[in-house]
């Protein structure tokens, strides 16, 4: 029997309630998927509310997203209600009904005689074969997507870090490996794509909706399709992998209402309007695993030989992988190459390193030019001061002094660019005084700007005179 057999001549009540259980969403699952509160949802479905308001019927219809011709019929029921029965006469929800539901829910999230469209999908891009280190941070990923916490409203993990720093490779290992956990797709969107605007909420919505199968690919107005999405997700155990975030709005709207579905997300910036996400932060190599990464990369032997040299590379690199991995690369292009070459011939001059550390299409200063592109004029500025600086680290009143305005503002400068992974903090002696640093490879692609910052107009509106 399909969704709609039967359905004809059912009161609205029954058969919202018929629906429901077919798609093997609760009430509060309809609701979340809907925006309706679950005591409304279920008057309707007691016969309770005489005439139920069209915005209320198609919010229903696009949750459930069980096409055109159930929507249809829950119109003409709708048209067709006039006084509420009396409760006894309407059909009461048995538990076992929501148990089958559950059921259904959890093998696949398929209902019995609910249709989806093809095989489940993985759009995950390839694992990385030499992937090293960050088992802590796969532990955290894993641990903040697991089922029970899924189950408990859990369902987005943000990855964010330095340019370079491996959050796609991290978010892609993860989502390899929590395959079974999420047995009815693996969906993967580039939010950012090189050389393209990046991706609106819009885009998002339409896009996952077509990798679910959705015929109407998204057609329609955007809340329409976006509770589609919700509904899909409500009743599907899928994990979605967003790449290269910019904006919340490119995450929220992808986010599941309720069920088993997750959202993994790595981000340019730290996004901080998504309460309840998880999140996950990536920096630079320790020493130790630069080496192993390099050794994984170009082999033991060339690693042992030159241990001393390969801990300078990857200093020089400053431990970023992304860095470490073009290095790699060359060394692997020209097997005749030392170590030692490497340094002298490559890395030695800061001022050509940020040019040299590109191989094919892996070049580090787009990663890091993408991550400038967030800033504005005054926060670009200001880094390009702040790198310009002879001390390694400087403090807020240090920063202020530097930048020409009063702390208040350099606060707030400050915040922007720890937000963006382009700057650090160092504890100080007291947790209210930390130090800060621009790590080495944003100090190089900040130093080629930074001519121009110190000689240019400034561009910050000063709110007060510096304090030393």
């Amino acid at each position: 029997m399909t969704l709609t057999d039967g359905g004809q001549g059912l009161a609205f009540g029954p058969l919202l309630r018929r629906y429901r259980l077919s798609a093997g969403m609760t009430q509060q699952e309809l609701a979340g998927a809907s925006t309706l509160s679950v005591r409304a949802i279920g008057d309707l479905e007691r016969g309770r509310t005489g005439r139920p308001q069209r915005k209320s019927v198609e919010l229903l219809a696009g949750a459930l997203a069980q096409g055109d011709e159930a929507a249809r019929r829950l119109v003409e029921a709708a048209r067709a209600a006039r006084l509420a029965p009396e409760p006894d006469d309407a059909p009461e929800e048995r538990p076992g009904d929501d148990a089958a539901a559950h059921a259904a829910r959890t093998d696949g999230g398929r209902a019995p005689g609910m249709h989806v469209p093809g095989a489940p999908v993985c759009e995950l891009p390839p694992d990385t074969p030499d992937f090293t280190a960050r088992q802590r941070e796969l532990l955290g990923i894993e641990g903040a997507l697991a089922p029970e916490g899924v189950r408990c409203g859990q369902r987005l993990t943000l990855v964010a870090g330095h340019p370079g720093a491996g959050k796609t490779a991290l978010a892609v290992r993860a989502a390899h490996r929590m395959r079974s956990r999420f047995p009815d797709g693996q969906l993967f969107v580039q939010l950012s794509p090189a050389g393209h605007p990046a991706l609106g909420p819009d885009d998002v919505v339409r896009h996952l909706l077509r990798s679910l199968g959705d015929p109407a690919g998204g057609a329609g107005p955007a809340e329409e399709a976006g509770a589609r999405l919700r509904a899909a997700l409500a009743r599907r155990r899928v994990l979605i992998v967003l790449d290269d975030a910019v904006a919340e709005g490119q995450v929220r709207c992808a986010c599941p209402g309720v069920g088993g579905s997750a959202v993994l997300a790595t981000c340019r910036r730290r996004l901080s309007a998504l309460p309840g996400a998880g999140r996950v932060d990536v920096g630079a190599f320790t020493t130790e695993e630069s080496l192993a990464f390099l050794t994984r990369m170009v082999g033991e032997e060339r690693v042992r030989r030159e241990r001393a040299e390969a801990a300078l590379v990857a200093e020089l690199c400053g431990r970023i992988p992304l860095a470490l991995r073009v290095v790699g690369c060359r060394l692997l292009a020209r097997p005749h190459w030392t170590m030692r070459t490497l340094v002298d011939e490559v890395l030695h001059d800061p001022r050509t390193r940020l040019r040299e550390l590109s191989s094919g299409d892996l070049t580090v200063r787009a990663a890091v030019a993408a991550a400038f592109g967030v800033l504005d004029d005054q926060t670009r500025w200001a880094l390009r001061r702040l790198a310009a600086a002879r001390a390694p680290g400087f403090g807020l009143r240090g920063a202020a002094t530097l930048l020409g305005c009063g702390t208040a503002r350099t606060h707030r400068i400050l915040g922007d660019l720890l937000d963006g992974h382009l700057l650090e903090a160092l504890d100080g002696r007291r947790a209210a005084e930390p130090s800060y640093v621009v790590p080495p490879v944003i100090r190089l692609f900040a130093l080629e700007g930074a001519e121009a910052a110190a000689t240019g107009p400034v561009p910050l509106v000063r709110s007060g005179p510096a304090r030393s």
